[in-house]
């Protein structure tokens, strides 16, 4: 009877021990990401005998996975003034690249020299009749590497806060959070754009 005792107190110690050495779960990553619906362009209408054009009582129909993919292509392809895109590749059924802002702070005399980029993977999957982006691993890089904040989802920059004030570094994240919404509209809008318009710059 002790033994058992003995054994079952064992093993209660031996588990409350295990429980208490894991460590915490790790912070998830910040993404932003959307699901959004893609209807297929109308086909152009035959008139009828009288000249009139027909009235499509149908459905609309899903758009196709492969004009989706072919859109999100050229997406990555446009140039945009606000910032840049580059590193685009393509897999399957998915297109992706870094779009990466110039950052430069506000105040004439900043108390860092925070001056550098903002950079954030982008990709699209495509399916038949709708697409997902995501947006992550946004980062702040300062061209004075001692100044780099890192993840702009950690509370504390890479840095450190002696280097990067929470004040300082708090305007900083919000910067960045305002460029992924620069991002999100204009993929929104590319994305409206027929896989059949031309694009204007060099093959990805």
């Amino acid at each position: 009877m002790k033994v058992s005792n003995l054994f079952c107190a064992s093993v209660l110690f031996l588990s409350a021990t295990t429980l208490f050495a894991q460590e915490p779960p790790k912070k998830d990553e910040k993404k932003f990401q959307e699901v959004i619906t893609m209807v297929a362009d109308p086909l152009p209408s035959v008139p009828n005998a009288d000249g009139s054009l027909p009235v499509d009582t149908g459905a609309p129909k899903p758009m196709a996975q492969t004009e989706i993919l072919k859109r999100a292509v050229n997406w990555v392809k446009l140039e945009n003034k606000k910032y840049t895109k580059a590193t685009g590749v393509t897999s399957g059924s998915k297109a992706e690249c870094i779009a990466t802002f110039a950052y430069k702070p506000k105040e004439l005399n900043p108390q860092a020299d925070v001056q550098g980029t903002f950079s954030m993977h982008v990709s699209i999957e495509a399916k038949d009749g709708k697409y997902r982006y995501t947006i992550s691993k946004i980062t702040h890089n300062a061209k004075n590497s001692e100044y780099t904040g890192g993840d702009v989802n950690n509370d504390v920059p890479k840095c450190g806060s002696m280097l990067l004030p929470p004040d300082l570094w708090k305007r900083i994240r919000s910067e960045a959070l305002k460029n992924v919404g620069i991002v999100i509209e204009d993929l929104k809008e590319g994305m409206k754009r027929a896989s059949t318009l031309a694009v204007d710059t060099d093959e990805w």
